[in-house]
């Protein structure tokens, strides 16, 4: 009797799952983020990653964005993006038209945003993404996209209320820098969308009478708000009001989810919820690394109610990003090990990488401060220099400090160096300079 040997067979199963994979996405069935990275996980033991593009001639996509009633959307960013994030991008004229040049043969899904419109990739039935097909030396002209307003969903009326806002202790809190620093802290929980959100602190200067409204600085931590304390209690020593908050564990990695969060915070901190000394001044906001993406998408929900805001070592395109993981030039500290791959192909799946890359929205910015390091292993110092320039050709105020450090963050404590301290004065002067004062 014939015996199956099982690598063959498991070659043959690996075959078949990988084929199953491509199929399903061709018919537009996203899935879900685990098989997202499932499938990476396949493709890289069949050893067809990092993700194979054409090298024939390249072609040409042509177009039209427009709003709900067909007028033309002048200024739009439309892009198409290769397989392994590589962006191809043009800006749509007086007409609504464009045209993107240098594209490598395959299939794409067309995405665009505009100021004022939401990020929106091509569709067709059931809103299955629509697969554009590239041919080499000829121009595809692509059907309408079409953009709608951005409208962030609305907040409940009584909000603090409505989301059960209660202090969860109060305690007093040390830093080392500056000298001597001490914050008197208040920690709140809220309920929103189906989570308990326990990541929110208050920090006062150590005895500010809490009648007196100061300035507010708005933290977007990218991990657990505590490790950050130190930061918070230097710039409440400063003396701004501080609220902080960070992702909650029952959000995962959705940066979106985490958005509306910190948004929900912001609302309660700037209605007085959160104390009468944090109140209805605009504040600064700042994030660094995995919260620069929950950042970028508060600064599209929260508006004018940002009065500027600060990136250290933050997301400015999320599509160079993936073209530089997948080409292993990048090291993605856990628990975002497969936080690209989870994301889906983006020559299939642009939405979510434009919807985390401020680079393709600059025009709608507040004032800019970008702080980045050469010595950057996880988010290349090219996504600093790519903000600025975008935020520049915008004409929005924009400052930065770029340098060399170990450091892919704001550490304060026994290991803070002079590039940390001056990075720390700059956040103070250009949030005394931009946010408003009571």
């Amino acid at each position: 009797m014939a015996t199956i040997e099982f690598p063959w067979l498991w070659g043959r199963f690996c075959s078949v799952l990988a084929w199953l994979a491509s199929a399903l996405l061709l018919i537009g069935c996203r899935p879900a983020p685990e098989a997202n990275v499932a499938g990476y996980l396949l493709s890289t033991w069949l050893g067809t990653q990092p993700p194979a593009v054409s090298t024939a001639s390249p072609g040409a996509l042509a177009g039209r964005v427009v709003d709900a009633q067909g007028e033309p959307i002048a200024g739009a960013t439309v892009l198409v993006a290769q397989a392994d994030g590589a962006p191809h991008q043009a800006i749509t004229d007086a007409d609504g038209r464009y045209r993107i040049v240098g594209i490598p043969p395959g299939q794409y899904v067309p995405a665009a945003v505009a100021p004022g419109y939401a990020e929106r990739a091509l569709a067709g039935l059931l809103d299955i993404p629509k697969l554009i097909t590239i041919v080499a030396d000829e121009t595809t002209t692509a059907p309408p996209l079409t953009l709608a307003p951005y409208l962030p969903a609305p907040l409940p009326d009584g909000l603090a209320a409505a989301v059960n806002l209660r202090p969860t202790g109060v305690y007093t809190a040390a830093a080392s820098f500056p000298a001597e620093a001490v914050a008197d802290v208040t920690a709140y929980a809220f309920d929103y969308a189906g989570a308990t959100v326990d990541t929110v602190r208050v920090y006062l200067p150590q005895g500010h009478d809490p009648a007196v409204q100061l300035p507010l600085l708005f933290m977007v931590y990218p991990s657990p708000v505590d490790d950050w304390e130190a930061v918070s209690v230097a710039f409440a020593d400063e003396q701004f009001a501080v609220v902080a908050i960070s992702p909650t564990a029952a959000r995962g990695t959705d940066a979106e989810a985490h958005a509306q969060d910190a948004r929900v915070a912001l609302a309660l901190a700037r209605a007085g919820a959160l104390g009468d000394a944090v109140g209805d001044n605009r504040p600064v906001a700042m994030g660094g690394s995995f919260s620069s993406a929950i950042l970028s998408r508060l600064l599209r929900a929260a508006g004018d109610d940002l009065a500027g805001w600060v990136t250290v070592g933050g997301l400015a395109d999320a599509f160079t990003a993936a073209h530089e993981f997948y080409a292993g030039r990048i090291s993605v500290p856990a628990p975002y090990t497969w936080l690209v791959p989870a994301l889906g192909p983006p020559n299939l799946y642009p939405l979510p990488f434009l919807m985390y890359s401020p680079v393709y929205s600059a025009g709608e910015l507040p004032p800019t401060l970008i702080i980045h390091t050469a010595a950057d292993e996880i988010l290349p110092i090219d996504q600093a220099f790519a903000l600025e320039a975008a935020v520049r050709a915008a004409g929005v105020p924009v400052e930065t400090y770029y340098y060399t450090d170990v450091s892919h963050y704001l550490g304060i404590g026994e290991n803070l160096t002079d590039a940390g301290r001056t990075m720390f004065y700059q956040i103070a002067e250009f949030t005394k300079r931009y946010g408003e004062s009571p």
